[in-house]
């Protein structure tokens, strides 16, 4: 197992990326946002269950798995990552609202 590690994208937000294997066979790709001092996931993108799939939250309620990604791990893993730098913040507004 690889340590977690953390992408910082705010003061209040981060990427948790949790990855597993040698050579990499899961993963689990965590938008944060810093609430009350504590972080909620507020979007996940694993591949827990083999594929590679999306999870929305609804407060700290986890939504069902819409596909993300087709491929293999270490290619999808810098896909999520960056999918999440990139709209982070629209996704943080969506979850708030």
């Amino acid at each position: 197992m690889i340590d977690p590690f953390i992408r910082w994208l705010s003061a209040d937000a981060r990427i948790l990326v949790d990855l597993e294997g040698r050579p990499m066979e899961r993963y689990a790709v965590m938008l944060q946002l810093r609430i009350d001092g504590k972080w909620q996931t507020i979007r996940l993108l694993d591949n827990a269950h083999g594929d590679h799939d999306m999870h929305r939250y609804t407060g700290s309620e986890k939504q069902p798995a819409e596909r993300f990604s087709e491929g293999a791990v270490n290619e999808v893993v810098p896909q999520a990552i960056r999918h999440l730098i990139d709209h982070w913040e629209a996704i943080a507004e969506s979850w708030k609202s």
